[in-house]
């Protein structure tokens, strides 16, 4: 009984549990919604603009549902607002309007990818002096 104890508490302790995990996962999705809406900026036809916006918007619902967990700068507004542009250019009136809110979205993913980078460096443990001498 008390080894087994001894393994459930050893795994216990290395689940990851940390926000820092949530963040990188965030961060993940945000990469793919940062792909998906430079295809959509490239698409050539109007289907494929719309594709890929709904792609784009399936990451931003998946990065609402990871931000969550993340203790992230508050961005919470930041991405509702990006979502809101997805879900335009998801269903655009027109070419034009669908372009327009897709390079919105995209500029707007490449801000998002760049706060969530300081914040992963400002966050991040520094190297053990004995790491350095190495």
């Amino acid at each position: 009984m008390n080894k087994l104890t001894i393994v459930i508490i050893s795994i216990l302790c290395f689940l990851p549990t940390n926000s820092e995990d949530d963040c990188a996962l965030v961060y993940s999705i945000a990469s793919y919604a940062l792909s998906h809406s430079k295809k959509a900026l490239k698409a050539n036809n109007f289907e494929h603009q719309m594709y890929y916006s709904g792609k784009t918007l399936e990451s931003y619902q998946r990065i609402t549902e990871g931000f969550e967990n993340c203790d992230c700068e508050n961005l919470t507004e930041t991405i509702l607002d990006i979502t809101s542009d997805a879900e335009k250019a998801a269903d655009p009136a027109d070419w034009d309007r669908g372009r327009y809110y897709s390079k919105k979205v995209y500029n707007s993913t490449q801000e998002l990818i760049t706060v969530l980078d300081i914040w992963a460096e400002s966050h991040s443990q520094p190297e053990s002096p004995n790491t350095l001498e190495q």
